[in-house]
């Protein structure tokens, strides 16, 4: 993205709460998360079977207004469902395999997406050990230096990076 971005300071400050709440999510639905090892149906869980997909959904379209370029503002979102969809579908098969009927039954009184307003009860909770357990910070670190590399684009008109000029000889 960072080779065809045309990031200005408007679009940036536009795509930053975008990333910011995707984020958030995803810090949330971590502290939750305990890997095939229970099934979550509380907190960010409750409200949707795939909360962690909808943050990188945030996270990657703010990153694609960021971009500022009409062609990733359509090809992105797009992109984006087809790789994750078949994970999904991947995932919740290995779900329905390990957790049988409770997950069945989770699946018939949660969407796979996002309902409002829902009670946020439900087995599990919001641990910080589970958080760091699923070492969410990784990626939260990665977040942190994309935004600073796209404000780094957006406040530095004319920035020619390396890989600028390389695609440039092209």
């Amino acid at each position: 993205m960072f080779l065809v971005a045309k990031t200005t300071p408007r679009m940036f400050w536009i795509g930053l709460p975008l990333v910011i709440v995707g984020q958030a999510i995803r810090i949330w639905s971590s502290g939750y998360l305990n890997k095939m090892d229970e099934l979550i149906t509380a907190g960010p869980f409750a409200i949707g079977r795939n909360p962690l997909y909808i943050g990188s959904f945030f996270i990657s379209l703010g990153y694609f207004v960021m971009c500022n370029q009409p062609v990733i503002w359509v090809l992105g979102p797009v992109l984006f469902w087809v790789f994750h969809c078949g994970a999904i579908i991947y995932e919740e098969q290995m779900l329905l395999d390990k957790f049988g009927d409770s997950f069945r039954k989770y699946c018939k009184s949660v969407p796979r997406w996002i309902s409002w307003p829902r009670s946020l009860t439900g087995e599990g909770e919001f641990t910080l050990q589970q958080l760091l357990l699923n070492k969410e910070y990784k990626g939260t670190i990665g977040t942190v230096i994309t935004i600073m590399l796209f404000a780094i684009l957006a406040y530095t008109p004319g920035l020619v990076t390396p890989l600028h000029l390389l695609i440039s000889r092209f």
